[in-house]
């Protein structure tokens, strides 16, 4: 019998929000809209549904988050005139001070993670990561070319 996968990357990521936890609190921010925050940084305008796979934030949640994150002045929602079925957010000013404030902090954190983890660690730990994930979007897309549509 194996040992549960999704229970041990369960207990990782709640090891490794440990050290980020208090700073996502420290500036008055849920996990959810940190993980915006930071993709946006990253990708200045993003197409909704690439927010919410890259944030890993179902899209009906997201819609509630970004309401919220829109009000508090921190992201826009804009929706193209070309065709407003599309819909794009940004970080508002606020929201990119918001990030610069937070990420140096963060920075530290892993500073700290890899004192004591150690640097290689961290970069293996990563790649095996980032290698099971390709497996786990490869398997998602075999298992969908296999459901037929109901075109």
């Amino acid at each position: 019998m194996h040992d549960s996968l999704t229970i041990a990357l369960l207990q990782a990521r709640e090891a490794a929000m440990s050290y980020f936890r208090p700073i996502v609190k420290r500036h008055n921010l849920t996990e959810q809209q940190w993980r915006i925050v930071r993709v946006l940084a990253e990708h200045p305008s993003m197409d909704f549904h690439d927010l919410a796979f890259r944030t890993c934030i179902l899209r009906p949640s997201l819609t509630g988050i970004l309401t919220r994150m829109e009000r508090d002045g921190l992201v826009l929602r804009l929706k193209p005139l070309n065709d407003q079925r599309k819909l794009y957010v940004s970080l508002t000013k606020e929201g990119n001070a918001l990030y610069e404030r937070a990420q140096a902090q963060v920075e530290e954190a892993y500073r700290q993670i890899e004192a004591e983890y150690t640097p290689e660690k961290m970069q293996q730990l990563t790649a095996l990561l980032e290698e099971f994930i390709v497996l786990g979007n490869r398997h998602i897309a075999e298992r969908d070319r296999e459901i037929p549509s109901e075109e």
